[in-house]
């Protein structure tokens, strides 16, 4: 099959960007708008820039609620989703009016940050908190996305999904995205791992 992806329409190519790319992580995004009411809404166009310096990219289609209050405050906070919360994240996901916040809705409360004014969301277990750094306008066919990168300024894990300096993926169980309505988790049932082999021995071992 060879897709000329330029010449597609804008839903059908959506849809196969989408169906192409996964999983996706899911940032489920805490942000305060300039009157103090705080808004959430999951992003799975979304992953790591950098680890030195910790930066995090969230994309961001239309000029959102989120985008509005990222760059009014300049602060937010990046949620991780537990398989848990599917339900409570999918209300998050509606386009409730401007100035209603999700929260509420969802049955969610919050918790607070440690270096920025915006809280997390206190039913997931791990809050990563981000001060704005910059913003790249994506358009085309009178489209608009907006790749918005944030300094992670401060981290804070819940000590159950914690042991000896790492993550329990088992126990953090975190979403994942999928195309159309699908999504995944991870559990123990699903981890694989795999040791990266340095070139030596993978030369030694042939």
């Amino acid at each position: 099959m060879e897709i000329d992806i330029q010449s597609m329409a804008k839903r059908d190519r959506y849809l196969l960007m989408t169906n192409m790319i996964v999983p996706r992580p899911i940032a489920w995004v805490t942000s305060m708008g300039a009157d103090g009411t705080l808004n959430a809404a999951p992003f799975s166009f979304f992953n790591v820039m950098s680890a030195t310096p910790p930066v995090l990219g969230i994309s961001v289609g239309d000029w959102k609620d989120t985008v509005r209050n990222i760059t009014e405050t300049r602060e937010y906070v990046v949620n991780i989703v537990p398989e848990k919360m599917a339900e409570a994240m999918n209300i998050t996901a509606i386009e409730f009016p401007p100035g209603e916040s999700e929260l509420p809705h969802a049955g969610l409360t919050t918790f607070p940050s440690r270096k920025i004014r915006v809280p997390g969301i206190a039913q997931s277990p791990i809050h990563i908190e981000c001060r704005y750094r910059d913003m790249i306008k994506l358009a085309a066919d009178g489209e608009e996305n907006y790749w918005v990168m944030g300094d992670v300024v401060h981290v804070h894990i819940d000590d159950a999904v914690w042991e000896n300096g790492r993550i329990r993926y088992d126990i953090l169980k975190p979403l994942g995205r999928l195309g159309g309505s699908w999504y995944t988790r991870i559990g123990e049932e699903t981890l694989l791992q795999m040791q990266r082999i340095r070139y030596a021995d993978w030369k030694e071992g042939r």
